[in-house]
């Protein structure tokens, strides 16, 4: 409740911000400024729609689709709303001046917004990039791995989509595969087909998982037998060793999302994943959100921490914003001497379909 009386202020400011600061200073004739008032109280009353259709009702998949287009809208009006601003503080010269420039502001600012938009919807509906990667962990035999992060099945992304990503996944025969959390953001009643489908994963040395915050929201006591009754192992604050050919190559632990700290339940523990591991073989570390790194030192000799959640900012320039409470955005990062974390940028999306400089991605590893 906290978070929806929250995330609906903040988008109601947004919108009082670009009538306020946008349309009323752009816009001269009245008649269009009454239609483009109209229009913001519409896209907010779509957005209210939206977070009920996803939470608390089912509707059919072509209205979900529109009520979540203006979350997105919004997001990329305001950006509109801070260049016009930032474009309009420049000097003008002249009276005659200053009026043609003011007209190619206006226009442009309206152009811009509408090629902004057509293009997160464009990047948005494009397939996951498959973003290979290879880093050498002194193994003693190579391994191929996936990482899936941040698919949020649910809303758009239904049966019929993680099918498609399930066979692509599949068709790459690697050995062992990663779920960072937030695979899911919707009550397992209301996605039963999916999940079956996400139960169809093949990995010949196992698929592995951590929550995300989101699973925190739809029903976690229930999800968690789900996927494991596919054959997919939990990490639970803990660790496993993967063996390939009768050879140990690697341990694999995994942590509980921050955001069991904030309700008190299923937290995150840190010396408990890493408890009687073997010391003697590289460890790698699977904890949802990358800020998780900033309780990593040199001395738990942790090698590489896999890492989801941020989207990669998902409509640029937010990936700012992301920044501000997260370490790492995107890709490979030197977090230490002796530890390295990848951060994968979601392989759906959450809220609306649109993605700016931030494709949704699927890693392949391979690691050495």
């Amino acid at each position: 409740m906290l978070f929806a009386i929250v995330a609906f202020s903040v988008f109601l400011l947004m919108h009082v911000f670009v009538y306020l600061f946008f349309f009323k200073r752009a816009v001269r004739r009245n008649g269009i400024l009454i239609c483009l008032r109209i229009f913001l109280i519409v896209n907010y009353c779509g957005i209210l729609g939206y977070f009920f259709g996803r939470y608390y009702s089912d509707i059919p998949q072509v209205l979900y689709f529109l009520l979540s287009l203006p979350v997105g809208v919004i997001f990329i009006l305001f950006v509109s709303m801070l260049v016009y601003n930032i474009l309009s503080l420049l000097p003008k010269f002249s009276t005659k001046r200053r009026a043609f420039f003011e007209d190619c502001v206006n226009y442009g600012s309206g152009i811009f917004t509408l090629s902004y938009l057509g293009y997160g919807i464009f990047e948005g509906a494009l397939k996951p990039e498959v973003k290979e990667v290879d880093i050498s962990l002194g193994l003693a035999k190579n391994l191929k791995a996936i990482q899936i992060s941040d698919l949020h099945i649910g809303g758009l992304i239904e049966e019929s989509v993680v099918g498609g990503l399930v066979d692509r996944v599949n068709s790459f025969g690697v050995d062992i595969i990663f779920l960072t959390g937030d695979i899911i953001d919707a009550n397992t009643s209301k996605v039963k087909k999916a999940l079956d489908e996400l139960g169809r994963l093949k990995a010949t040395l196992g698929v592995y998982f951590v929550v995300g915050n989101h699973e925190y929201f739809h029903d976690i006591s229930n999800l968690l037998p789900i996927l494991r009754s596919f054959g997919i192992k939990i990490l639970e604050n803990e660790n496993v060793i993967i063996s390939k050919d009768g050879i140990e190559l690697l341990n694999v632990c995994g942590v509980y999302d921050l955001f069991g700290r904030r309700i008190k339940t299923l937290e995150p523990n840190l010396n408990e994943a890493l408890k009687n591991r073997n010391k003697n073989l590289p460890s790698l570390l699977l904890a949802h959100q990358p800020k998780f790194a900033l309780e990593v030192d040199e001395s738990h000799n942790v090698d590489l921490i896999l890492s989801g959640h941020t989207h990669g900012g998902q409509i640029f320039p937010f990936r700012f914003l992301v920044t501000l409470d997260q370490p790492y955005l995107q890709g490979l990062y030197n977090h230490n001497k002796k530890t390295k974390i990848y951060v994968n940028k979601g392989t759906g999306f959450w809220g609306p379909p649109i993605r700016i400089l931030a494709r949704a991605e699927i890693t392949y590893f391979n690691f050495s």
